[in-house]
């Protein structure tokens, strides 16, 4: 049975738009994580409203997972379907950054703040298993990846539950969750793996999935006035839950589902009317996220090698890394990751590579966190 209709059909603009404030913010926040922890000085305020961007991601995968399986449900076939076009859009970027930053640790690493790691952490972090750091961090050598650990695991569990129709596969899917949770605060493991996939963050992924079935259902109108309240009302409830010590799944996903609403809630007038420089930055997300603690990184020292007065400097070095990373994150979407997917996504009869019009579902039902 199929459950969407052009009714129901996501506001894809919008969704785009969300995407690139999440990953701007997780942008921002790391850049000004980097300019204190650089300087040895404390942060003015605190930064989990900006990098709780992520949570935005994990929300937004869990709709737009939902949404993209419509007719999926119940075929055989599917998991491997499904796996390939999640796969091609996550990992070629990802082992390309990773590789990076081996290489940059190999040879670079006296340019680099934390450089422990080793072969099996290494290893992990190609094949998206959690493992600790030599420090006891667990992480992977790209440390940004930590987010992509877990969307591997919920599409892998997803996939499994698209051999089944839907309202079995979901029931699947939240119960699995949920036991998984519960295993896990009942018998704390000591398997990594476990210890890492068993964080209440995972609801967030179901919290998503929620809110697509009340959207399917109408239960979210368009309306101007309800959009701009619940996004105002998400920043101000992530503002508030910073120096709480809430779970974040609470403290992040309350307000990334609040700020979805919105993107939901916009009338499509106005989400045709997006303008195409943010559709562009929401499309660049996952270069953006990808790439910016290159270019954080690459500004630091950059501004130690030069005298900056100190009353403008944490001023032009967010101005500078915004305007950097940003830049550096369409280029790499442009030049690399497009024709990377056009490349891989080509059609085996024909051997042509797959159009921009055909990448650009996969683009937009991905959502990497930060």
């Amino acid at each position: 049975m199929q459950h969407s209709s052009t009714a129901t059909r996501p506001k894809i603009n919008a969704l785009q738009a969300l995407r690139a404030y999440a990953a701007l913010s997780v942008m921002l926040g790391h850049g000004i994580l980097e300019f204190h922890a650089t300087k040895g000085t404390a942060m003015p305020f605190n930064e989990f409203p900006l990098v709780a961007g992520v949570d935005i991601f994990f929300v937004l995968s869990g709709f737009v997972m939902f949404h993209t399986s419509t007719g999926l449900w119940g075929d055989k076939r599917a998991p491997l379907r499904f796996w390939r076009r999640r796969f091609i859009r996550l990992v070629p970027l990802y082992w390309l950054f990773t590789s990076l930053m081996v290489a940059t640790l190999l040879l670079l690493s006296r340019h680099v703040r934390s450089t422990e790691f080793d072969l099996w952490n290494v290893l992990s972090s190609y094949l998206f298993i959690p493992s600790e750091r030599p420090g006891g961090r667990i992480a992977p050598v790209l440390s940004l990846g930590w987010t992509l650990n877990y969307e591997i695991f919920f599409y892998c569990l997803f996939g499994l539950c698209l051999r089944f129709d839907r309202r079995r596969g979901l029931s699947l899917l939240i119960g699995g969750f949920c036991a998984l949770l519960a295993f896990t605060a009942i018998f704390p493991p000591t398997f990594t793996p476990l210890r890492f996939w068993g964080n209440s963050i995972i609801l967030e992924f179901v919290a998503g999935i929620g809110l697509g079935l009340a959207y399917e259902q109408g239960r979210l109108r368009p309306s101007l006035a309800l959009a701009c309240g619940l996004f105002l009302l998400g920043g101000c409830l992530l503002v508030a839950a910073g120096d709480t010590d809430l779970p974040r799944v609470i403290k992040g996903g309350i307000p990334a589902c609040l700020m979805l609403c919105a993107a939901l809630a916009l009338p499509a007038r106005l989400d045709r009317a997006m303008p195409r420089p943010l559709i562009l930055l929401g499309d660049s997300s996952y270069a953006l996220y990808l790439s910016h603690r290159f270019v954080l990184r690459s500004v630091t020292l950059l501004f130690g090698a030069i005298a900056i007065p100190a009353g403008v400097e944490a001023y032009l070095y967010v101005a500078t890394t915004l305007a950097g990373a940003v830049l550096l994150s369409i280029l790499i979407y442009t030049y690399v990751e497009a024709p990377m997917l056009r490349l891989l996504l080509r059609r085996p009869r024909d051997a042509q590579p797959a159009s921009a019009s055909s990448i650009r579902p996969i683009l937009q039902a991905d959502s990497p966190p930060c």
